[in-house]
């Protein structure tokens, strides 16, 4: 039976769940999330609490960047390379950045709106920000870092036939476009659940309390003042939900291909069973 403990790290939270697999079954084993003001004795603690001493570790990357370049298709592999690199550096030029200071990977993708062209997804994360990554976890079983606005994707069952839109509330909150499962554009935007919970903890003086409201509040798509009237704390999440649906509309109007379905991610229920390898489920709209 093979182990794994995903973990994802924001500011002043830890969400973390460990996974094992026999065969094709999953199984979640344990699950939480923790709010601290160190992120380092949080591991400790998380690793110990859930035995994973010698268990697989995945993590998040943390404030990562996507930029796309078009290249003509019929370029060779060297060339393609090439020619990103210098799309890169000119990004840096034009915005008076240290190449160097960075770390990058770019995957390909065909070009939706240009069969003549590929199209170019170049994650980008500063070195110094991704060796404290390292640093938490240097003497654990540290085995993956990856960008969440891409991996989520592999763990969505998705039809060939579709184009999906995933929508992941986090801190902030990403938007990853993908047609034919394939991720095709990953979109960022600072409205998330950040916003909403440091708002109700300014009123509340509490995170995990903030937390809690948010996990107990209701939304009604009908009679929506009375709700509110009931449901103090709508007014502190209602205006971060609104620019989210805002931004998912604008996608879905500019995107080159009909988008079919969208999915939104939210955390487990109660039940210990589950056939995905971090804690969230997809809710189809």
């Amino acid at each position: 039976m093979q182990n794994c403990l995903g973990i994802y790290i924001e500011n002043n939270l830890i969400k973390y769940a460990k996974v094992s697999r026999d065969k094709n079954t999953f199984k979640v084993e344990s699950f939480g999330i923790n709010f601290t003001d160190n992120i380092n004795d949080s591991l400790k603690k998380v690793i110990e609490e859930t035995y994973s001493f010698n268990t697989p570790i995945s993590v998040n990357l943390l404030n990562e960047k996507y930029l796309y370049f078009d290249i003509f298709a019929l370029l060779s592999k060297n060339d393609i390379q090439k020619t990103v690199q210098t799309e890169f550096d000119a990004y840096c030029d034009e915005n008076k950045y240290n190449q160097k200071a960075f770390e990058t990977r770019f995957a390909l993708v065909p070009n939706a709106e240009n069969k003549e062209k590929i199209k170019a997804m170049d994650i980008v994360v500063n070195k110094i920000e991704l060796n404290k990554q390292k640093q938490f976890l240097e003497k654990n079983n540290l085995t993956k870092i990856m960008p969440m606005g891409t991996a989520i994707a592999s763990i969505a069952k998705l039809d060939k036939k579709e184009n999906a839109l995933i929508v992941n509330m986090e801190e902030k909150t990403t938007i990853t476009t993908i047609y034919d499962m394939q991720v095709y554009n990953v979109d960022t935007i600072d409205s998330g659940a950040g916003e909403v919970l440091g708002k109700i903890n300014k009123m509340e003086n509490s995170l995990s309390k903030a937390y809690e409201i948010c996990k107990g509040t209701t939304i009604y798509t009908s009679d929506l003042i009375e709700s509110t009237r009931e449901q103090t704390h709508l007014a502190n999440i209602l205006p971060t939900l609104y620019k989210i649906a805002q931004h998912v509309q604008k996608i879905v109007d500019e995107s080159p291909l009909k988008i079919t379905n969208i999915y939104l991610t939210r955390k487990f229920s109660s039940s210990k069973q589950c056939r995905f390898i971090f804690p969230r489920t997809f809710a189809k709209y």
